[in-house]
């Protein structure tokens, strides 16, 4: 399977369907999630974060805008539409209806997934909340 593709499939099974399962088996026993500047994840620390984000928002679910890769890496742009329905890092659900997009790059090796980096429009959501002023 091309970089491209791996991608695509990761985020379709483990974003959009938080399949534990499928994280285990596309990534790399080493692999590291990082998202903005935290300490990066382990396989089950991204297990508990993408449970986490379902809690949230329950009707989590990423498109692709746009993918690229050459050789090991790969950079996906991505936009969800979703609801904040559930308690977000210390934020009360809101109800509202949250449009968020972001930029992950990831790292092959194997034909497995090996680092993941994310940059996420966190202000943008913090807005859309209602918790920063727009």
């Amino acid at each position: 399977m091309d970089t491209k593709t791996l991608v695509a499939r990761y985020i379709e099974s483990v974003w959009n369907q938080a399949d534990p399962e499928t994280l285990a088996a596309l990534t790399t026993d080493d692999f590291a999630y990082a998202l903005g500047g935290q300490p990066p994840l382990d396989r089950a620390g991204m297990a508990a974060f993408l449970a986490a984000m379902r809690a949230a928002f329950s009707d989590w679910r990423v498109e692709i805008t746009e993918i690229t890769g050459d050789g090991d890496l790969a950079a996906a742009r991505w936009r969800g539409r979703v609801t904040h329905d559930g308690p977000f890092h210390g934020i009360p659900a809101t109800g509202r209806p949250i449009d968020v997009s972001g930029i992950n790059m990831y790292r092959v090796r194997d034909g497995r997934i090996a680092r993941e980096w994310e940059q996420t429009d966190s202000l943008g959501m913090l807005r859309q909340m209602g918790v920063l002023p727009g």
